[in-house]
């Protein structure tokens, strides 16, 4: 998948990047042991042919994995995701979900495995990962971010779960990962934590700390238009956009927002069932006039029964990214 994307990537003119998801198990084979040749091979792959202007990474770092249904780890994805160190260690990161594992715990409303990233020991070594890779990226010009996983999948209902230990340590996660990436983006998919006001509070700590907003799904406008507002957003792009009862003002110009798109609207269909079906125009139009994105990722959907990327890639041609100024809760920002 990531071979034939990165060759569309690599000779469309208009497109200016590409993201890896790379899993927290795949970089760190051991405790401090680190393995990076994957996103190597990558950045050489996007840039075979030296194009002009050359091709950016953006790398994210999944500690959850989705899976088919809660309670199990079918063929192992527990330690596809995870390093394995954390997750037999229980004595340094906790009890696990499952009886001898550590580390993890089912989140988002039981359907992902996730690192529990509320314990401090756990996030300690997420940090040492972010540390990693900033000694390794951070001074290369290719490399345009560093995405961490969406907040939704990380919310938990056992294991010491507290949606404000999970707040704190995130916050934690965030100043290192600037720390370890002055010259880079840090970004995390803020999209729905176990309550608003947290969201909120996220979403704050962000636009003070040069840290940008994202998430999974960018819905259109057309979603807008035949529900009850705001449903069409989540709670992090409600603190964005300044909606009412969020306890954030209009945050657009400030913060940066550096948006995935990987909703099956992609494909044509509608919002939960309402409205008419989805255009990607809709999309980019969501994405520009309420979040005013200076990144929008757009999924390739490779493999899927209907692929709608000839015309993303059609739209995308004649619709550039509008808003390219520095937000001005960055010091200071490069927009080549």
């Amino acid at each position: 998948m990531a071979s034939g994307e990165l060759n569309v990537v690599n000779t469309s003119p208009t497109l200016a990047g590409w993201k890896g998801n790379y899993y927290w198990g795949a970089l760190e084979t051991g405790r401090g042991v680190y393995n990076f040749g994957v996103i190597d091979a990558e950045l050489a792959r996007l840039n075979q042919g030296n194009p002009t202007p050359r091709k950016k990474l953006i790398i994210e770092i999944s500690s959850s994995g989705f899976q088919g249904s809660p309670n199990q780890d079918p063929r192992g994805f527990l330690n596809a995701v995870l390093p394995s160190y954390l997750t037999t260690d229980t004595a340094t990161y906790g009890a696990g979900a499952t009886t001898g594992t550590s580390g993890w715990w089912y989140g988002g409303g039981g359907y992902s495995i996730t690192a529990a990233v509320w314990r401090q020991a756990v996030t300690d070594r997420l940090i040492a990962l972010l540390q990693a890779l900033g000694a390794r990226y951070n001074s290369n010009p290719d490399v345009e971010g560093v995405v961490l996983t969406e907040t939704a999948s990380q919310v938990a209902t056992g294991g010491g779960y507290n949606d404000n230990t999970l707040l704190s340590q995130l916050e934690r996660t965030l100043t290192a990962g600037t720390a370890a990436f002055p010259n880079t983006n840090i970004v995390i998919e803020n999209n729905f934590m176990g309550n608003q006001p947290n969201t909120s509070a996220l979403v704050l700590f962000e636009n003070s700390h040069r840290v940008a907003e994202s998430g999974p799904d960018l819905l259109g406008k057309t979603a807008t238009d035949k529900t009850t507002p705001p449903k069409e957003l989540t709670w992090g792009q409600q603190c964005v956009t300044g909606y009412p009862g969020t306890g954030c003002g209009n945050l657009t110009g400030s913060i940066a927002v550096i948006q995935n798109i990987d909703e099956p609207e992609l494909l044509g269909t509608q919002f939960q069932g309402y409205g008419a079906p989805f255009t990607p125009l809709d999309i980019y139009n969501n994405g520009e006039d309420y979040l005013h994105a200076s990144h929008l990722m757009w999924t390739y959907l490779i493999g899927r029964p209907t692929n709608n990327w000839p015309t993303i890639a059609s739209m995308i041609s004649t619709h550039p990214i509008r808003y390219t100024a520095c937000p001005t809760s960055y010091p200071a920002c490069d927009t080549r």
